[in-house]
């Protein structure tokens, strides 16, 4: 399935979309926006809706649009650590366990659940 990818900035109550290598479109709503930018591909490329999608990355200017792209920012560093936390976790675990401590003490010992030490082990 291919993705059109397309950004879409706010002209008075208008959010202008433009499909990379399409053509361009607006809409009231982020939805509507959504939808017209379908409907474009859809025409201009003589698609059906099963065969694409279009993926809109909406702009905003000035503090506004800097506070969204800095929470996003921090959005994805909160994932990466959480992923990092994860691997740290899964490998203490199996260490834990090589060193004879059994799965009750392991779940003591990083205050989880005997369970999910063996969805640790297991993953």
């Amino acid at each position: 399935m291919k993705t059109y990818r397309a950004t879409a900035h706010r002209e008075e109550k208008w959010w202008v979309v433009e499909v990379e290598g399409v053509g361009a479109t607006q809409g009231r709503s982020t939805a509507e926006a959504q939808r017209m930018a379908a409907d474009l591909v859809e025409m201009m490329e003589e698609l059906t809706p099963g065969e694409f999608t279009v993926s809109i990355d909406f702009d905003l200017p000035g503090p506004l649009g800097e506070d969204v792209r800095r929470a996003k920012e921090a959005t994805r560093e909160a994932d990466l650590a959480q992923r990092r936390a994860a691997e740290r976790t899964r490998d203490v675990v199996r260490r834990l366990l090589d060193s004879g401590l059994s799965k009750q003490d392991v779940a003591k010992v990083l205050h989880v659940s005997p369970q999910r030490v063996s969805q640790l082990v297991k993953s």
